[in-house]
């Protein structure tokens, strides 16, 4: 994602709870594999693999799962794990990060046409807010 595109998601405003949409048909599984962890998203959707150090390199992946929960894997993750905060989402956006301290994956739920994101500072992850409010 480029500068441009990280001041659009830049503002936020707190939802205080769940990404959410209606309809909970699980939709086709397609496999992934990444540092010899394996997982599955939903397929047709977005494969975000972030450069948080922008030195040309992937340090984390995110993917939509087939029931719509949000998954992400990094090196020595040890496994695919959920996001944080319960979110669910249709398809995966891209990703913003601000002088290294502050990064954010953003998605989009169908059913409000809305992106949502999902930052990492302070060392944790955070509530899911609206991209751009």
């Amino acid at each position: 994602m480029t500068k441009a595109m990280a001041g659009a998601a830049a503002a936020m405003l707190c939802l205080g709870g769940t990404v959410v949409s209606a309809g909970s048909a699980q939709a086709s599984s397609c496999t992934i594999k990444k540092w010899n962890y394996t997982g599955h998203y939903k397929c047709g959707t977005n494969v975000v693999s972030a450069d948080w150090t922008a030195n040309g390199s992937v340090d984390e992946v995110f993917v939509i799962a087939p029931n719509r929960q949000i998954w992400h894997v990094w090196k020595n993750a040890g496994g695919w794990k959920e996001m944080p905060g319960g979110g669910r989402a249709d398809n995966m956006t891209g990703y913003t990060f601000w002088d290294g301290v502050e990064r954010c994956v953003i998605v989009y739920v169908n059913s409000n046409r809305t992106h949502y994101q999902n930052c990492f500072y302070s060392g944790k992850w955070h509530s899911w807010t609206v991209a751009g409010g």
